[in-house]
């Protein structure tokens, strides 16, 4: 009997049990690979009881939706855009119903299952609540306010359950002055159920660009106009600044940095349109998170992707995410129906996943990558 046989012979013998064990120390990425075991395999790892133990990967993207209510007054509301195929939502309601006594929910941030949102309350009409959730379980906090939520002039969530059980929220704070520099972060924990102010640790007269955060390795990362990226732990003790290289500066006089940063793998990932020629998105990897050496990794061409030149990075298309488990990109195409799109950087192939439901009202994208987290736990619910 050859080794092949021998270990089939042997995974056979495996109990379910056992097997959903294994399953849970693999990554996400391996998980996925093993659905096409049999359909055995399929419904072990799909089942909703064993998902609670495997790791999860990306499942789709939370959006606002707009209508109008019975008064003609505009409603905003969650939804969600699946990329998994014939695999079931994780959650209920998209909506997130069970967030009781608000008139409008306004998802912000997504981070590693947990759900950051601005939650309008029916009485009294004009307040609101920032609230955290999981939409997966159903478990939600009310965030308590901070001493200067009117200097507040940006939120982002951090969550990793491989780190730590407890979210933290950081909350950008801006000196009085016009100019919008970083005078502190407050850092709210879940631990403690309570905010704590931290002065700017980075350095003077640095503007932070309100659509580029990435939590990785315990700490958020910003991206400022002046083309650094910031990072800070979730104590405030840890400041440091990383320096992007002169090949990467790429900014408009108006709108900032035309660039976007995430994750992938571990790694921190800079993307930047081509100083000359707009037409050409250049990434960068942080391959050695310790030190700041980028290398470049890939050239793509909005060409290639979409079929037409000339196109405008955050004008005609969006860079909404990287998928966490591999080098895919997901764009939004903003054509005659804006369409989610998504980019094989390894393989060069395109996949047009789904025309979405109704055109942009913000300014920039609100599409947030959403991974399940399925534990019944949330710290402070």
């Amino acid at each position: 009997m050859d080794i092949a046989k021998k270990n089939a012979s042997a995974a056979a013998h495996l109990t379910d049990d056992l097997i959903v064990e294994i399953l849970s120390r693999l990554p996400a990425k391996s998980v996925c690979r093993f659905k096409c075991v049999s359909w055995h395999w399929y419904g072990l790892i799909t089942n909703r009881e064993h998902r609670k133990k495997i790791p999860q990967t990306l499942s789709g993207f939370f959006h606002r939706r707009y209508r109008l209510n019975h008064e003609n007054d505009l409603i905003i509301f969650p939804d969600f855009v699946g990329i998994t195929g014939d695999e079931g939502q994780p959650f209920s309601d998209p909506s997130l119903a069970f967030l009781t006594g608000y008139k409008l929910i306004i998802p912000k941030i997504c981070c590693n299952g947990l759900l950051f949102c601005l939650c309008w309350k029916i009485s009294p009409s004009d307040e609101a609540n920032y609230v955290v959730c999981n939409p997966a379980t159903e478990k939600w906090v009310v965030l308590p306010d901070s001493d200067h939520d009117s200097g507040a002039s940006a939120y982002h969530l951090g969550f990793d359950p491989a780190i730590s059980p407890h979210f933290h929220v950081f909350q950008i704070i801006e000196e009085d002055e016009d100019y919008g520099f970083i005078a502190g972060v407050n850092i709210y924990s879940s631990e403690t159920g309570a905010w704590s102010h931290n002065e700017n640790g980075w350095g003077n007269e640095l503007q932070v660009v309100e659509r580029g955060a990435v939590f990785l390795n315990g700490k958020l990362h910003l991206l400022t106009y002046d083309l650094k990226i910031l990072a800070v732990d979730t104590e405030g003790k840890t400041w440091r600044t990383i320096p992007l290289l002169v090949t990467m500066r790429v900014e408009n006089f108006c709108r900032g940095p035309l660039s976007f940063i995430g994750q992938s793998q571990g790694r921190l990932y800079y993307i930047n349109m081509r100083d000359r020629d707009t037409s050409i998105l250049s990434v960068w990897i942080l391959e050695d998170y310790d030190s700041d050496d980028w290398i470049f990794r890939y050239s793509i061409s909005t060409a290639q992707i979409f079929g037409e030149k000339n196109l405008l990075f955050e004008r005609d298309y969006g860079l909404i995410a990287i998928h966490p488990e591999c080098n895919l990109i997901f764009f939004v195409w903003m054509c005659e129906e804006d369409v989610l799109m998504s980019y094989d950087m390894d393989r060069g192939k395109v996949c047009v996943i789904c025309n979405l439901k109704e055109r942009f009202y913000d300014t920039f994208l609100p599409y947030l990558p959403y991974v399940p987290f399925l534990s019944d736990s949330l710290p402070g619910h």
